[in-house]
């Protein structure tokens, strides 16, 4: 493994993208404040900024630095490189899931922050942190398939598919007789069934990491 030139190129893409991150999470912020506003319209329309700030940007990071680079003819240039077909999923793996949590942590922080320090009740911390973890499942899916395919098209299936689950799971989340009465409570009810749900989050990330890595790793091109 080249970690040199894995380095380099997960720099390469933060340089890239670095500015856009800064404008995805003021956006994401300012979204968050408006959730505290003591007007319902105000706090929906925070809510959907939110989700659609979360959502856009892994949408923009994943696909502009996977399958832009097989658009844009790079690979001639990635093939001349000393890195192994493993080397550059690796860089995307880290680099892509990387660069994105530059952008997901401090939203997804001064989210929590807000709720626990304005008027929103508490309850609203575990779906909160439930939602917003499973919209980092999905770009870590994202990125994979984006890998394992290099295809735009199959891409944005996916990515469909994924938008469409998410607000499934959003409404099954908040009908779990666990969670929904909870929201709205002034206190935190983290419980089994919270802690059930973010451990299983995390594992399908690791898992399709995993699965992507050895996938890649039993090939000896880029493609």
């Amino acid at each position: 493994m080249n970690t040199l030139m894995i380095t380099k190129l997960i720099n390469k893409d933060w340089q890239l993208y670095k500015l856009y991150i800064a404008g995805y999470i003021a956006l994401g912020c300012i979204a968050a404040i408006l959730m505290t506003m003591p007007s319902y319209t105000v706090f929906y329309i925070g809510v959907v900024w939110l989700i659609t700030i979360l959502i856009g940007a892994s949408a923009h990071i994943i696909l502009s630095t996977t399958i832009s680079e097989i658009k844009e003819s790079q690979f001639s240039f990635l093939m001349g490189l000393p890195i192994k077909p493993i080397d550059y999923t690796i860089s995307k793996l880290i680099g892509g899931l990387g660069i994105y949590l530059v952008c997901w942590l401090p939203i997804v922080a001064v989210l929590i922050g807000l709720i626990l320090t304005s008027k929103l009740p508490d309850g609203m911390v575990p779906i909160a942190l439930i939602l917003c973890l499973e919209i980092l499942v999905a770009a870590a899916i994202l990125l994979c398939v984006s890998i394992l395919s290099s295809s735009l098209p199959v891409s944005i299936i996916v990515m469909v598919i994924l938008n469409v689950f998410f607000n499934l799971f959003m409404f099954y989340v908040a009908g779990l007789n666990e969670i929904g009465p909870f929201i709205e409570q002034p206190d935190i009810a983290f419980n089994s069934t919270v802690f059930t749900i973010i451990a299983a989050e995390i594992g399908v990330i690791a898992l399709v990491v995993s699965v992507t890595l050895y996938i890649k790793s039993r090939k000896a091109c880029f493609l």
